[in-house]
């Protein structure tokens, strides 16, 4: 027993000694291995490196450096452990791969061309006691495809559904699908992802289901794919609709202001899918008028009349469904549009003049009131700036009669609305333009003769103001033109005086001398001699200047 005992305790010393010993090589393996993106900063010959993502068909960089050098060679290895570069020496011969730098502190290749198969992790190996090395994890990203809508072949009927599918392959991770009705997006099913079995991509598959309006119809659905190897928009499929609806219906008359006496059509548009080609015309309540004539989409008439008046309606067919609009005629004869000519150019609140028995003419900048004026025909109120009525114009008579303005009152011109050619003199502009009194009652229009071709109205109840009357005299101009007028009769005044002085001055009596009796003398000579008596005798002759 004792012996065994012995044996023991010599054996259980050994086995804790093997122990020790591979606890302490585990140590030293542990040491010597460094992983990629571990680096102990207080080791200078420690390499490194980082991760790099690149898309299939590109080129990538993989740097490699250490702060120190003990004239030991940096070494690039691919995902297989296979040597690319050993310093400046190229290791494999792989076109693909080419030197950048080579220095005794850094190591710079480029692998260009990049294919799926290049994915995975690159090692960087500095050789020292012992070696140190560094990882480098390349993702390559594959590519997707355009992407391909199917489920739409022929077209759709309104409020009919439609269900597209969008398919996407050759993306690597996965990418994701977008759909879009014009520039707004809209929500598919949920992508469906599935890996391709000859190599490490997916395809992506998505489904749209809309139910079709007539608004849809031509609109653009789109299907984009998503994915960091592209731009986005970069993929992208878009496809048309084409959606069959009833005709929408309108009709389009020649004119908004058909004339009696003239030709006239009126035209049916339908806008449907397809576009309607068959067209009814018929007249409500009535037949149509013998002179009007169905041609297809358009109701053609030869000479417009009164009769024709009345609800017109158009049926179209396209084959998928009917439409039907109406439109009502109404014929003018020549008054009536030459009543509405004149009236369109005539503002709604009527800038045609009233009148009333009693008018008030005031100013709101001095609050003054200026003495009333009558007339046994019509009087006015007036502002400096606009013309204002408060009453109806006489019915017009042969003699009618006429407002001498008032020293006190400003005159009016006519309308512009009427004599659009007449301007307005500088000097006749008014110095202050205080606004008419308002008005509280419509105007309603009491008669529309015509004279002269002029039309003229005449309006009850309502002081309403002209905006296009032209501005009227002011008290100073009156008062200037009586003073030239009055100079003016001054002055004849003085012509006559200084001309009657004139004719008065050039009367007078006159002495002649022929002798009496001269005219039985035979000669001249005789005549004077039997004058020598003098004029004692000779009556006196008057003459008068005329």
């Amino acid at each position: 027993m004792s012996g065994m005992r012995a044996r023991q305790n010599m054996t259980f010393p050994a086995f804790q000694r093997a122990a020790l010993r591979a606890l302490a090589a585990l140590t030293m393996l542990l040491a010597t291995s460094v992983r990629s993106n571990f680096v102990f900063d207080d080791d200078p010959l420690q390499p490194v490196t980082q991760d790099e993502t690149v898309s299939v068909g590109g080129v990538v960089t993989l740097t490699c450096s250490v702060k120190e050098n003990d004239n030991s060679s940096l070494q690039w290895s691919n995902t297989a452990q296979q040597t690319l570069y050993f310093g400046e020496k190229r290791a494999l011969r792989d076109n693909r791969i080419q030197l950048v730098k080579s220095t005794g502190t850094e190591l710079i290749i480029t692998i260009s061309d990049v294919q799926l198969s290049d994915d995975g992790e690159y090692t960087c190996s500095i050789f020292t006691m012992p070696v140190r090395t560094a990882r480098a994890t390349v993702t390559v990203l594959g590519v997707p495809g355009k992407p391909v809508i199917t489920g739409f072949d022929d077209a759709v009927k309104e409020d009919g559904k439609v269900t597209l599918t969008c398919t996407s392959s050759g993306s690597k991770p996965p990418a994701k699908l977008h759909w879009y009705r014009d520039q707004e997006e809209i929500q598919g099913r949920p992508d469906v992802v599935e890996s391709n079995p000859d190599e490490p991509t997916y395809s992506v598959t998505s489904e749209l289901t809309l139910t079709v309006t007539r608004k849809d119809n031509n609109a653009l659905i789109a299907c984009v794919v998503d994915h960091p190897s592209i731009a986005n928009g970069d993929k992208r499929t878009e496809q048309p609709l084409s959606v069959l609806f009833s005709p929408g219906m309108s009709i389009q008359p020649e004119s908004d202001l058909p004339r009696e006496g003239e030709k006239f059509f009126l035209q049916c548009v339908g806008n449907g899918n397809p576009e309607p080609t068959a067209f009814v015309w018929r007249r409500k309540d009535a037949e149509l008028p013998p002179l009007a004539k169905v041609d297809g989409a358009f109701l053609r008439f030869e000479s417009l009349n009164k009769s024709d008046n009345g609800v017109y309606e158009c049926q179209a067919d396209n084959g998928i469904g009917m439409g039907d609009i109406a439109h009502t005629l109404l014929v003018q004869d020549q008054e009536d549009l030459d009543l509405f000519i004149l009236t369109s150019t005539v503002p709604s609140s009527s800038a045609f003049p009233t009148f009333s028995p009693e008018t008030s003419f005031s100013t709101s900048s001095e609050d003054e009131t200026l003495p009333p004026f009558s007339s046994s025909s019509s009087s006015t109120t007036f502002s400096t700036s606009t013309l204002t009525f408060s009453s109806t114009l006489p019915p017009f008579t042969s003699a009618p009669s006429t407002v001498p303005p008032s020293p006190e009152v400003p005159t009016t011109s006519l309308s512009n609305a009427l004599f659009p050619d007449l301007t307005l003199l500088p000097s006749s502009v008014p110095a202050r333009t205080p606004p008419s009194p308002p008005s509280s009652s419509p105007a309603t229009p009491s008669s529309v003769p015509q004279l002269n071709g002029v039309h003229t109205f005449t309006e009850a109840g309502v002081n309403a103001a002209d905006p296009t009357a032209m501005s009227t005299s002011s008290g100073a101009d009156h008062a200037v033109i009586g003073g030239v007028v009055a100079v003016i009769v001054f002055i004849m005044l003085c012509l006559l005086i200084v001309l009657g002085r004139y004719l008065i001055r050039h009367k007078g009596t006159y002495l002649t001398h022929e002798a009496k009796g001269s005219d039985d003398a035979p000669d001249a000579d005789t005549a004077i001699i039997n004058a020598e008596g003098g004029h004692s005798g000779v009556d006196d002759k008057k003459e008068y200047f005329i």
